[in-house]
């Protein structure tokens, strides 16, 4: 290193000398070693395993730590610090490596054995829970639907992708899970590949092992990675102080390879049910996911169990629905919701509410609400006239009238363009030839196309653009965008919103704060940031609001539950008051809760202003059967908690506390929702789907 040094100086030491006449040449910059090179870790006393590193070093840019033999490195800038936790427990010498880089890469690095006494205790009920009584064993809840998904990572729901009961390559469901532990508080995490070592790797990760593999995009691989990878290691459950703790397995991971660092959110843990919720770190550089599994031991379990019965304060029972009269729903007792609702009820849900008796009926002794297709045809949108404009939105220039031969359409998100005849040639548009733009009923909120130009547009002095648009409905969201095709990250976009419906209008576009990147791509989106907006689906919701309305009790409801991808009923509370205190400060209590996407999971949760949305207080218990018998769902509500049962067994509990909006009135919801932030992917084979209501009670 030393030697190469030296002859970088030489040549810049001659270069410099042959230019020294010159006048006003940059001068390169000197390249140094970095020196003084100090660690400066801080071990915690209280015995947690965490140590915090706050590297330094003269003449450094930044630096890397590696806090175990073999990890990857935790990346540090200058200043800053990072704090690690080690897991194993006992009294023991640690390395670590830091290493500081300098200008043009240069390096230099240290090892420090550093001095731990971890003892890192799980609570005994805990404990047991996950490792038995010393030892267990955890298989995927592969017969269940649910038991694998991905989705981002503004939710708690694997909007992306959820697989059906074995739907997944067999070398993922031969893998076990074993927890284990000794008298000392040494947990012991190990990872037991099945067949042949194998692995089930996400696909954009099979290079990080194999850099001359192929993979094959969205088709994910089985590969052995046992002496790349970690399959052994300890184990922690760390309590986040906020209700929610981490399953921390150290440099080891839990079966499916998706770069998930070690640590997962326990999202349920009894003694029967292990899920948990893990964000990646791409090694190919894509966002990061959120991903969800679910494990049940291995020598097999009772499903939806785990709790301890409930025992219920509420025996008087002060008002009940048994639906015994055929017919709409009791006035006395109903009234609707109708209408798509604001933002599809605040939810992004795709169903109109209707009080027809093709949605909502009592018939034969149960509440039928029933969700439907209403039409399958994908939706049609049309665009002309791409014109450079003034100020004034005055068209200057034409960039494409689709008039002569026609752009090379690129369509992704399930849009698809196409020129065609101007279907309806009136008002502000005659002219011959439109583009035709297909949004399918499985459209994603993306959906759209794009087609490049011969030469970048000249924004210098026109720096709007008008188009002219034809939508089947006002309040579509068209997005156009500008981009550099030979590198999209250079781009810019405008978002207009639709103003008619069934007319041709003409929208101006102010790219004026544009930066001076090379526009050579227009892209163009219709009803951007909707799914699945060509099928439309009718549905119902009663509410009992201004009718029955209740404070602390025992709720109890007997259904069965609707079936399809994208299916969304619930049983829940509203607080009477939130039309002057908006949710979620008026709080909701959800009884039941279920989604096609995820069938035969069960979930109860509040929200209130502390806790809502994505992160509500929610808990889930796996029920076999939910749609196809019926289940006693309950929840018992006092000033102190909030319990949410199946069948008798509490599976959830909540505090509660007057610092919480859960002490006044609230109002009975029923209703079934398609799609939505929760509700996910319709399939696109959904006809229809019913939720069955034999009675809904409630006991003071």
């Amino acid at each position: 290193m030393k030697q190469m040094i030296s002859r970088f100086y030489s040549v810049l030491l001659l270069s410099m000398l042959l230019l020294g006449c010159q006048e006003d040449e940059p001068t390169l910059q000197a390249v140094t070693i970095p020196t003084n090179v100090a660690l400066n870790a801080q071990v915690a006393n209280d015995q947690s395993g965490n140590v915090t590193v706050s590297p330094s070093a003269d003449d450094a840019l930044y630096f890397h730590v590696y806090f175990t033999p073999g990890s990857d490195p935790v990346v540090i800038s200058k200043g800053e610090s990072h704090t690690f936790r080690f897991t194993k427990s006992g009294q023991y010498d640690t390395p670590i490596t830091l290493v500081a880089f300098g200008v043009g890469g240069v390096s230099s690095s240290i090892t420090e054995a550093v001095a731990l006494d971890v003892r890192l205790f799980i609570n005994a009920e805990t404990l047991q829970l996950i490792a038995g009584d010393g030892t267990k064993r955890w298989v995927w809840d592969q017969t269940v639907g649910g038991h694998f998904g991905v989705g981002p990572l503004t939710n708690d729901f694997p909007e992306f992708f959820s697989a059906g009961p074995n739907q997944l390559n067999p070398c993922l469901y031969d893998d076990v899970l074993v927890f284990s532990y000794d008298a000392n508080d040494n947990y012991s995490f190990t990872l037991e590949p099945g067949a042949n070592n194998e692995t089930f790797m996400n696909w954009t990760e099979i290079n990080r092992f194999f850099p001359d593999a192929t993979p094959q995009q969205f088709n994910d691989e089985c590969r052995d990675i046992t002496d790349q990878a970690t399959f052994a290691d300890n184990f922690v459950i760390i309590d986040n102080g906020d209700g929610t703790s981490t399953l921390d397995v150290g440099d080891g991971f839990l079966s499916y390879w998706a770069v998930i660092s070690g640590q997962y959110q326990i999202t349920e843990l009894t003694a029967n049910r292990l899920t948990v919720r893990g964000i990646s770190q791409p090694f190919n550089g894509d966002d990061p996911l959120a991903w969800y599994y679910s494990f049940v031991p291995e020598d097999g379990g009772t499903t939806g169990s785990g709790g301890d019965a409930l025992e219920t304060i509420f025996t008087n029972l002060v008002w009940s629905d048994e639906f015994n009269t055929d017919g709409a729903p009791d006035p006395a007792n109903w009234t609707y919701d109708l209408g798509t609702g604001d933002n599809g009820w605040g939810n992004a849900e795709l169903q109109s509410y209707t009080n027809l008796p093709e949605n909502v009926l009592v018939e034969g002794g149960n509440l039928k609400i029933t969700a439907k297709t209403s039409s399958t045809d994908p939706t049609l949108y049309y665009l002309d006239d791409v014109q450079l404009a003034d100020a004034g939105g005055n068209p200057q220039t034409t960039i494409e009238d689709f008039e002569g031969t026609a752009p090379a359409f690129e369509n992704f998100g399930g849009g698809v363009s196409q020129v065609i005849a101007n279907p309806d040639a009136s008002g502000v548009n005659t002219s011959s030839n439109v583009v035709e733009f297909t949004r399918s009923t499985t459209a994603e909120s993306f959906a759209g196309s794009y087609f490049d130009l011969g030469s970048a547009l000249d924004l210098s002095v026109n720096n709007r653009i008008s188009i002219k648009t034809w939508s089947p409905k006002v309040g579509a969201v068209v997005k156009l965008k500008l981009e550099n095709s030979a590198n999209t990250s250079e781009s810019f976009e405008v978002d207009l919103t639709t103003t008619v419906a069934n007319t041709w209008e003409t929208l101006v576009y102010d790219f004026s704060a544009a930066p001076n990147f090379n526009y050579d791509r227009v892209v163009f989106f219709f009803d951007f940031g909707t799914t699945g907006n060509g099928a439309s689906y009718t549905s119902a919701r009663i509410k009992t609001e201004g009718l029955q309305e209740f404070t602390y009790g025992r709720v109890e409801a007997r259904a069965k539950l609707p079936i399809g991808g994208g299916t969304w009923p619930a049983i829940w509370m509203l607080g009477s008051d939130y039309l002057t205190n908006p949710w979620p400060a008026a709080g909701e209590m959800d009884v039941m809760e279920h989604v096609g996407n995820q069938q035969d999971i069960i979930f109860g949760t509040t929200h209130d202003p502390t806790a809502f949305g994505g992160n509500a207080n929610t808990g889930s218990t796996l029920v076999s059967g939910v749609s196809d018998e019926f289940h006693i769902y309950e929840m018992e509500w006092t000033a102190t908690e909030i319990k949410f049962a199946v069948d008798g067994i509490v599976y959830h509990t909540v505090p509660n506390d007057p610092s919480l909006p859960f002490n006044k009135d609230f109002f009975f919801i029923i209703n079934v929702a398609m799609g939505g932030t929760f509700g996910g992917t319709v399939d696109p084979a959904f006809t229809q789907s019913t939720l069955e209501v034999d009675y809904i009670r409630m006991y003071q």
